[in-house]
């Protein structure tokens, strides 16, 4: 008997995951094509472009990924900050129910 194809276990975020990080080290495409991995990447790079700490020009037809420190340090702080804030709601409306 002829054996069946085995169909391929990987989802399509982890197939685009793979093949834009052909250029990386091993142990990062690993991490970055997992399950967990593929859609945290595909959730991020998003919003960090949206927040400006990382910004996509092209130049001669090939895309140029730059990292904006000093925006990435802000962003941090700025999600620190209302982070806190939102604990803090949670924990004043977790003590006014239990009363």
């Amino acid at each position: 008997m002829a054996k069946r194809k085995k169909k391929s276990s990987n989802s399509y975020s982890q197939q685009i995951v793979g093949l834009a990080t052909i250029g990386l080290p091993a142990p990062v495409q690993q991490v970055a094509k997992s399950k967990l991995g593929s859609k945290l990447l595909l959730l991020l790079i998003p919003i960090l472009i949206a927040t400006g700490v990382i910004s996509v020009s092209f130049s001669g037809g090939l895309p140029s990924i730059t990292f904006n420190k000093e925006r990435a340090t802000a962003v941090g702080r700025q999600v620190t900050t209302d982070a806190i804030k939102a604990a803090e709601k949670i924990q004043q409306y977790q003590d006014s129910t239990y009363r």
